[in-house]
């Protein structure tokens, strides 16, 4: 995983500062770094409240819903806070804490929440069907945006479109689990010949050496939607996050706003 030391390490002296001990980690596995408050600690997220802190220092490339939000739902099942670290420039330091304080604000890890249903981000991940294959689409990656709609009394059904356009229809968000083939009109699979081939109902469509190629062809994997219910522990707090940046000196955005740091 690509780190930049001294962005992690100035989440780790913004929590040292504030009383926590912090043990810096150097396997893949888990934060970079975790911060346990004293018995002297200032709550870093909440003041009134410290508890221990997940540090995720990011890149550019990390901030945006795919990086942040799995990172969050690690922390918040695990019962602890999360500070991100953006590194910070003159240019995009600033932008970037407020891409972080946008997706995981309100409404907490969505694109938009209103009575006619939710807009999802899209995540890292990619949409399995029941016959083994993956959902890809005739569309450009960027465009694909998954929406629920309001219909009736019922549930509301799950749709990805393409502006106006409907590319997918599911029934609902937990009809992600088991997604029919039918559902989607453009499918791939790896061949025994390690060839990536595009199918719709009639066969195969065109084939390419890989995922890469699929995006560059036209075809790019369809992204899983991130569905809060499906990642959150039902009783986790999603407002526990923070976000601070090198260039901010000690200043953290939190989900009550900006805090001032000593």
């Amino acid at each position: 995983m690509l780190l930049y030391p001294s962005v992690r390490d100035h989440g780790v002296a913004l929590c040292e500062r504030a009383g926590y001990d912090v043990t810096v980690r150097d396997d893949s596995r888990g934060p970079p770094a975790l911060a346990t408050p004293t018995g002297d600690a200032t709550g870093l997220v909440d003041r009134a409240d410290p508890q221990p802190i997940a540090i995720e220092p990011l890149t550019e490339a990390d901030v945006g819903p795919s990086g942040l939000v799995p990172r969050f739902v690690d922390a918040v099942r695990e019962a602890r806070d999360c500070l991100f670290v953006v590194p910070s420039t003159a240019e995009m330091g600033t932008t970037l804490t407020q891409v972080v304080a946008t997706v995981l604000g309100d409404p907490a890890c969505l694109a938009a929440n209103s009575p006619d249903g939710r807009q999802f981000y899209n995540g890292p991940d990619r949409v399995p069907l029941s016959d083994g294959t993956y959902a890809c689409a005739r569309a450009p990656e960027d465009d694909l945006q998954w929406r629920e709609v309001q219909v009736d009394q019922d549930r509301p059904r799950l749709e990805l479109g393409v502006g106006t356009e409907v590319v997918a229809v599911l029934e609902h968000v937990d009809s992600l689990a088991d997604a029919g083939r039918h559902a989607f009109q453009h499918a791939y699979r790896r061949a025994d010949n390690g060839q990536f081939e595009v199918t719709d109902g009639d066969g195969v469509v065109t084939r390419f050496p890989g995922p890469t190629a699929m995006r560059r062809g036209g075809y790019p994997p369809v992204p899983m939607p991130l569905v809060p219910e499906h990642l959150f522990p039902a009783d986790g707090d999603r407002s526990r996050w923070a976000v601070c940046q090198p260039d901010g000196g000690a200043d953290v955005l939190t989900n009550a706003g900006l805090q001032a740091r000593n």
